[in-house]
Parts: C-alpha cells; structure tokens; sequence
C-alpha cells in the first residue's frame, strides 16, 4: 500500500502497487500502471539482514510527464531475505522480500509505502 499525505490534508492511497526492485532503484506502478514512481537510492548500509538506504532522487511518471520530486529526507528498507527480520531499536518486523519506504518532499508531502517485492534484479 501506498499512501500519500499532503500539506493540506488530502491523501491519497494506492492499493495493490507493484513493487520492483533494480540495484538500489524502487520501482512502484500503480495497478493501471498511469502512475509510476522511481526511488533511486544511495548510502545503503545493512543492518542484519535488512538493507536500508538514503533515497537521493524520486521521479514521478504519470499521464506522460515526468517530475523530479525533491526530497527534505527519506528512508528505504528492504528484507531481501527468505526470512521475517526484526528491524533494530524496534518491535517492528519486516517479512521476508518486504519494503517499508518513508518519504518527506521539500513541500511538506510525506509518502509511506509498505508492501512485498513483486520484482528483484
């Protein structure tokens, strides 16, 4: 699920999102792929079994334009194991080949993804 929270307090939720996963770029269609968002990562560091890196470029690609969406901060995990991996400082788990993604833009949108990799190059 993807959810998209913005600065006047509308959101938006995405159900059934394809996950894809190139290297360090997250690949997230929508189901009638007219939405598609690419994270492009860097700075990935692992923590047990779980990666997690600094996104450092997002582009939006929806009804034929593409934006560059600036970003203030943002994390990616992923669990590209075949096991449940307990996230560190938390109680909160990752099932095996599950992404969770937070994101805050420069204005004041914040978008959090939870789901399993469809997808894994």
């Amino acid at each position: 699920m993807t959810r998209i929270h913005q600065i006047d307090g509308s959101v938006q939720v995405y159900e059934h999102v394809h996950m894809q996963l190139d290297g360090e770029t997250l690949t997230l269609s929508s189901p009638d792929k007219a939405g598609v968002l690419e994270i492009e990562s860097g700075a990935c560091s692992h923590i047990g079994e779980i990666r997690r890196c600094l996104p450092y470029m997002t582009t939006l690609h929806q009804h034929g334009k593409t934006h560059e969406i600036e970003l203030e901060h943002g994390t990616v995990y992923v669990n590209l194991s075949g096991a449940t991996q307990t996230m560190r400082h938390s109680s909160d788990v990752l099932a095996p080949h599950e992404v969770v993604v937070l994101l805050h833009t420069i204005r004041g949108t914040i978008v959090s993804v939870k789901g399993t990799l469809d997808a894994s190059k």
